[in-house]
């Protein structure tokens, strides 16, 4: 098991509002770093800065929330891209797709996490939390409904 599958068995539990307040809260923690206003310490672009007991700690802060399900809902579509579209057609990698997440989240979540990280150009705990979220979401779709029902889903970008 990767690091990255081992992560993601652990926030699997997690809260879907949870997950988003906790990549809201990376998403400012990098943003600050950035910007050189970042807090010492772990470093918010590692995967040891992920916090899998951040639920029993603290109430989730509506700000991170917020952040979170923005980010999410920008990524989803471009991740939907670069999962179904390429598919087309291909019966067989549909079916690849659809048992990797079937048998096995945590390594469907591990397989998506580093195409996050170099397709999107996401920070790995950021791809790590995306990727734990998306499969969560599209886990119990059937095969070729997977990427119509994701299709579905995406919240449409205001114009």
């Amino acid at each position: 098991m990767t690091e990255v599958e081992a992560i993601v068995a652990s926030l699997w539990e997690l809260d879907d509002d949870v997950l988003e307040a906790q990549l809201g809260s990376h998403v400012k923690a990098i943003g600050d770093d950035v910007a050189g206003r970042g807090a010492r310490g772990v470093d918010p672009a590692s995967l040891e800065s992920i916090d899998v007991n951040v639920a029993a700690r603290a109430a989730i802060d509506p700000r991170f929330l917020d952040a979170g399900r923005q980010l999410f809902d920008r990524v989803n579509p471009l991740v939907y891209q670069l999962m179904c579209k390429p598919l087309g057609d291909d019966a067989e990698t549909r079916k690849i797709l659809d048992e990797t997440i079937n048998q096995n989240y945590t390594t469907a979540a591990g397989m998506l996490a580093p195409v996050l990280v170099s397709g999107v150009g996401l920070a790995p705990p950021v791809a790590t939390l995306l990727a734990t979220l998306i499969i969560k979401k599209i886990a119990n779709m059937g095969a070729t409904a997977i990427c119509e029902t994701w299709e579905k889903s995406l919240v449409k970008p205001a114009i």
